[in-house]
């Protein structure tokens, strides 16, 4: 009798301490990932096809409320909303193109972002405790600051890995990114 309730106690702390550690173990093999520049991981821990149809969706909503708020894109008409409609197109076909594993791994070697962020190594394992927010049982948020900016990285449990399914980048990351090739504009 005292052996069953032992059992009963200890089976679903050791079950509680998996599933932690499975979403530890997660985010450390993404973060070793990125650092080494390892596609086989990167390939295995990121649920690609989500995360493609997630950045197309957050994109094409973002490119149409640009376009809706525009006056010039309004006097434009039927034009307009067709010029919306291809340059989602654009949009998508890129997406489809550079969001895959070969194409991190090309953005990863032309970037020197991953060499800013700590080698991988037991303290870092660690320490994704800290930078883990569960959302629900089968989903948990890592947000990182890079260059202040904040991006987000969704995980969520498929079976029983979790992979990263959406990237939520920061509201006025169109912004930014219209100043700065504005600026290259004018400047040619």
């Amino acid at each position: 009798m005292k052996k069953l309730f032992i059992s009963l106690i200890i089976i679903p702390i050791l079950a509680i301490i998996a599933y932690f550690f499975s979403a530890l173990f997660s985010t450390h093999q993404i973060h070793k990932g990125i650092y080494n520049n390892d596609k086989t991981l990167l390939k295995e821990y990121i649920e690609w096809n989500q995360l493609r149809k997630n950045l197309k969706n957050y994109l094409n909503i973002n490119l149409l409320k640009e376009t809706q708020k525009d006056e010039d894109f309004k006097n434009l008409g039927g034009l307009g909303v067709l010029i919306t409609g291809f340059a989602s197109k654009i949009i998508d076909s890129i997406l489809d193109t550079y969001v895959n594993s070969e194409g991190l791994s090309m953005l990863l070697k032309e970037n020197q972002i991953a060499r800013k962020l700590p080698k991988p190594g037991f303290n870092t394992l660690i320490g994704g405790i800290k930078i883990m927010e569960f959302k629900n049982h089968s989903s948990f948020r890592i947000k990182y600051k890079l260059d202040k900016q904040e991006i987000s990285l969704l995980f969520q449990r498929i079976g029983i890995d979790w992979k990263i399914t959406q990237l939520e980048l920061p509201e006025d990351l169109l912004n930014e990114f219209k100043k700065s090739n504005l600026n290259k504009i004018k400047n040619f």
